[in-house]
């Protein structure tokens, strides 16, 4: 099943791109790449919250050293999608286990995308269109809380 991919996303963070830098003409390779890292900014964060978790799937898709990679920080989660996953996001990334989380959390519900609006994004107070920036650590941090939640309450309403 496919998750969420980069390409379902990039139109819009390269229209914003473009509107914002006023760029005629053709892209550099570092504003391609910098336009990529935006559009997948929100999928890179959850799959570093599947990898902080070791929640990654276990099938030969996978390579360890770069969730390794993930995990340490020298890496992020989009680069990671990008550069091991061609920009998407399949439900092999992730270990069966924790699937009806992130069925139930990232694709139905909307939940993640409402937490992702809420809790990343924000510099001095003021929201941030979706596709403008790259998160750090301080986004990712705040999302984790609510994923963390989700996560918890989401175990303890089927498992429990």
């Amino acid at each position: 099943m496919n998750i969420d991919r980069i390409d379902w996303h990039y139109d819009d963070a390269e229209q914003l791109y473009t509107d914002t830098h006023e760029v005629t003409g053709e892209f550099t390779e570092e504003q391609y790449r910098e336009i990529e890292l935006k559009a997948c900014n929100h999928i890179g964060l959850f799959i570093r919250w599947i990898m902080d978790n070791h929640f990654e799937g276990h099938g030969e898709e996978i390579t360890p050293a770069a969730c390794e990679k993930v995990r340490k920080g020298e890496i992020s989660g989009a680069e990671y999608l990008l550069d091991y996953c061609d920009g998407k996001f399949w439900d092999v990334d992730v270990c069966s286990e924790i699937m009806p989380f992130v069925e139930d959390y990232y694709v139905n519900s909307g939940r993640f995308f409402r937490d992702y609006g809420e809790s990343c994004g924000s510099e001095g107070g003021e929201d941030m269109p979706c596709y403008s920036f790259i998160s750090g650590d301080g986004d990712y941090s705040r999302l984790k809380e609510r994923i963390d939640m989700a996560y918890k309450k989401f175990c303890e309403e089927n498992n429990g």
